[in-house]
């Protein structure tokens, strides 16, 4: 059935929304932020897009969502990496610094619901910092810090700890002294547990599989095109690697990098089934090649911008309802300035959809979203972008 154009209907609709709200200003927390919201809500709420692609024109809708806090002051500085969305696609669970806790949000009911403290040290010690948090089944989370995480219940008690330290390799040699950047439950019967690590020697990244009941850990070789050598800068004595990106879903564990649309899959065992890429129209395929690998940080700074200015991909997110994946991207547009501290930076993001097997369906540049480092997931079939609107969480939501 074709999309009928409702745009103006749906403004309508958000216009008597946002008016309702005078009579709930108890909700805001000052007129600054109501007025905001407001003004958001009649700039992006009501707008519909299309880019064309050749032949194809591709529509989207863009929604706001404003969560009500209930007082509650959120974990919504920096870009809320350390957050998930749950299996039933109802509850986001986001750490909260303010108090080292775990806030949860029902996004049906756009409101704040509990938050549970988390305990630093002692047998239900998460760590001091959080770097990441994976919703699992059976009511579990799971908390990356350093050095070892855990899997904790809803109550914050510790119910299985994860030290990468502690483990062997396949010759016995002990894993390292640095635990992985990236971290993943994908079998919480087992408790496998994968996560990146860099070789900085050899320039190159491998996808560790830990055992935690055999406390055994498998490497594996994360570029086997040499993409992400290409790509490895040092500055001075300091490396400088790009980021590597460690996500899955319930078919596959997948390895992307930010200066390229390589996909490498895993299936859930830690096997290697394929390295896959597209031919995108709105970005590169990949950044170019910088000039030099090393040189002094001001040096390196100036590839890397040259680098953003390309392409900046992140990872794909996976959609269940129409089974397909979501990927941003970015070119960074600089404003005038020195290198690395250039004014009015800003970024153009892109959005690129795949079908299950990878195959770019379709692509559309999102000029709503200010920053493409904010979380994003697919919920109910959209794809939800995390935004700190004045201190406040919300989201934008794409309909397409």
């Amino acid at each position: 059935m074709p999309k009928v154009n409702l745009g103006w209907l749906e403004c309508i609709k958000k216009k008597v929304h946002v008016r309702c709200q005078l009579a709930e200003l108890h909700k805001f927390r000052n007129w600054k932020y109501f007025l905001f919201s407001v003004l958001f809500y009649l700039s992006f709420s009501c707008q519909e897009r299309s880019t064309e692609q050749g032949s194809q024109v591709i529509e989207y809708l863009v929604d706001t969502v404003l969560i009500d806090s209930k007082e509650q002051i959120l974990g919504v500085s920096g870009y809320m990496n350390a957050s998930d969305l749950d299996d039933d696609e109802k509850s986001f669970f986001l750490y909260n610094h303010h108090d080292h806790s775990i806030d949860e949000i029902d996004l049906d009911r756009k409101a704040f619901v509990r938050s549970f403290p988390l305990e630093v040290e002692g047998p239900n010690g998460v760590g001091q910092h959080i770097f990441g948090l994976q919703s699992l089944k059976e009511n579990l989370l799971f908390l990356k810090s350093i050095p070892f995480s855990s899997v904790i219940d809803k109550n914050g008690r510790v119910v299985q700890k994860v030290n990468w330290l502690t483990a062997k390799d396949s010759a016995g040699d002990p894993f390292g002294a640095v635990p992985p950047r990236m971290e993943l439950v994908v079998n919480t019967g087992d408790w496998r547990v994968v996560g990146t690590n860099l070789d900085f020697m050899e320039k190159t990244a491998f996808l560790g599989i830990l055992s935690v009941l055999d406390n055994r850990v498998k490497n594996i070789d994360l570029d086997p095109k040499n993409s992400f050598t290409d790509y490895f800068f040092k500055a001075g004595i300091v490396p400088r690697p790009p980021w590597v990106y460690l996500n899955a879903d319930e078919n596959y564990i997948y390895i992307t990098h930010q200066y390229s649309n390589e996909i490498i899959l895993f299936n859930l065992r830690g096997e290697l089934i394929k390295v896959v890429d597209y031919e995108p129209k709105l970005t590169p395929k990949r950044a170019k090649l910088p000039e030099i690998l090393n040189g002094t940080r001001e040096q390196i700074s100036k590839e890397e911008r040259k680098l953003g200015e390309q392409v900046h991909y992140e990872s794909p997110v996976w959609d269940k309802v129409n089974r397909r994946y979501f990927r941003l991207s970015t070119k960074w547009i600089h404003g005038n300035g020195p290198d690395g501290t250039a004014e009015n930076v800003r970024p153009r993001v892109f959005l690129s959809v795949l079908d299950s097997e990878f195959n770019l369906v379709s692509e559309a540049e999102l000029e709503e979203v200010p920053n493409i480092y904010y979380r994003y997931f697919a919920k109910d079939g959209k794809l939800w972008v995390c935004q700190n609107f004045w201190d406040e969480l919300g989201f934008l939501v794409f309909d397409l």
